[in-house]
C-alpha cells in the first residue's frame, strides 16, 4: 500500500537524489504524456490535445489514481515550436500532432523568423491552456512540468527533414548552425513565455531533444552544447532537466558538460555504466523498459526489474526510479502500482 502522504515524501527524496545525497528510500517518477493520459481517461487523443477542459480532466483523473505523482501541464506534443516557425500541423495515425518539413532549400533558413508566442503557431493555444488549467484546478495543485521545450536538434530535424539536417551538419555546417540558432532562439522565447504564465516552477528548464543522439560527440560539442548552456542559462537558479528517448551513451559526457543535471534517459542505456561516465554530475531518471516490462510484463517482472535497478543505482543518490521513456498507453494500473511500491519494499 502507498501511504497518503507519499507524494510529499517522494518529492523530498527526489530533491535529495538530484543533489546526489542518499535518501532513506529511492524516489520514483511517473513520466506520462498525452497517449497515457488520454487512453486512461477514455478520451480520444485528438480531443485531448485540442480541448483544454478534456486535457485537464484526463490529467486530474490520472493524478488522483496514481498518488498525486503525475504533473498537470499544457501538453502540446512535439508540434508547438515547429508550428510557430511556420510548419503545417497534421495528425498522425495515432492521433498525435506532427509537423511537415518545410525547409526544402538552404535559402529558406534565411527567411525563418523567431516567433511571437502570443501570435504564432500553437504557442498561443498552449498559453491559453496553461491559463485555463491554473483557473480551474484546486489551489493545492500546481500546474507545472517545468518550462518544457523541444530541443533545437529535434526541431531542426523536424522542419528540415532529419536526413537532410544530418547531411547539412557534414556538407553545409554553417547552414545547419544557422538553423539551430533560430530553433534555439525560438526555444528561448518559448521558455520565457511559459514562465510569464506559469510563474515559478518546481521542476526547472526541461529540454526534450531525442535527435541529439544522432550526432557524434564532436558534433554535439560543436553545434549543440553551447545552445543548451544558453537555454539553461535563462533561469540559472532552476534545475536543468533533460529527456532523450534514444541511446545516448556516446554523448553522456558532453551532456554533462552542457549542464544537464537531471536526465530522463532511454531504457536501453546501461545505467551503472552511464554513472561511471558522468559520476555525480547527472541524476538519472529511469530506466525500466516501458513496453516490454511495465506494459507487457507480469507484476513479478516489474518488481524484479525495479529491484535490480534500485540495487545497482540507489547508493549515493543520483537516481530516480522511472521508466526509460514515457509510460505507454494501455499500461496496466497494477503494474504502475508495483513500480511505485517497489521503492518502499525492503
Amino acid at each position: 500500500m502507498v501511504r497518503k502522504d507519499f507524494a510529499k515524501i517522494n518529492r523530498e527524496r527526489m530533491l535529495k537524489a538530484i543533489d546526489h545525497e542518499e535518501p532513506d528510500r529511492p524516489p520514483v517518477a511517473l513520466m506520462v504524456n498525452a497517449p497515457f493520459f488520454a487512453g486512461y481517461a477514455g478520451i480520444p487523443i485528438k480531443e485531448y490535445y485540442t480541448n483544454p477542459r478534456k486535457m485537464l480532466r484526463a490529467q486530474l483523473i490520472v493524478r488522483e489514481r496514481f498518488y498525486n505523482l503525475t504533473p498537470i501541464w499544457a501538453d502540446g506534443g512535439v508540434a508547438v515550436e515547429p508550428s510557430a516557425l511556420g510548419g503545417e500541423v497534421y495528425w498522425d495515425t495515432a492521433g498525435n500532432p506532427q509537423v511537415k518539413p518545410f525547409i526544402t532549400d538552404l535559402e529558406d533558413i534565411d527567411r525563418l523568423e523567431v516567433p511571437d508566442p502570443s501570435r504564432d503557431g500553437w504557442m498561443p493555444k498552449q498559453l491559453e491552456t496553461y491559463e485555463f488549467m491554473i483557473r480551474n484546478v484546486e489551489r493545492d495543485i500546481r500546474v507545472d512540468f517545468g518550462y518544457l521545450v523541444i530541443g533545437p536538434t529535434t526541431v531542426a530535424g523536424m522542419i528540415r527533414g532529419m536526413s537532410k539536417f544530418l547531411i547539412d551538419l557534414f556538407k553545409n555546417p554553417e547552414a545547419a548552425r544557422k538553423l539551430l540558432r533560430v530553433c534555439t532562439d525560438t526555444a528561448k522565447v518559448w521558455v520565457k513565455a511559459q514562465e510569464g504564465v506559469v510563474g515559478e516552477t518546481d521542476y526547472g528548464v526541461f529540454i526534450a531533444d531525442d535527435a541529439a543522439s544522432f550526432l557524434t560527440p564532436k558534433q554535439f560539442e560543436e553545434f549543440v552544447s553551447p545552445l543548451y548552456k544558453e537555454l539553461y542559462g535563462i533561469f540559472p537558479d532552476y534545475r536543468r532537466w533533460y529527456h532523450n528517448d534514444m541511446k545516448s551513451t556516446h554523448i553522456l559526457k558532453p551532456l554533462a558538460d552542457a549542464g544537464v543535471e537531471v536526465f530522463h534517459i532511454a531504457y536501453d542505456v546501461d545505467l551503472p555504466a552511464a554513472k561511471e561516465i558522468v559520476g555525480d554530475k547527472i541524476c538519472f531518471v529511469g530506466n525500466v523498459p516501458p513496453l516490454e516490462v511495465l506494459k507487457e510484463g507480469t507484476l513479478e517482472t516489474v518488481r524484479e526489474a525495479c529491484a535490480t535497478l534500485i540495487r545497482k543505482m540507489a547508493d549515493g543518490g543520483g537516481f530516480v526510479l522511472s521508466t526509460g521513456g514515457f509510460i505507454n498507453a494501455g499500461t496496466p494500473a497494477e503494474n504502475i502500482d508495483a513500480m511505485v511500491e517497489s521503492v518502499e519494499a525492503e
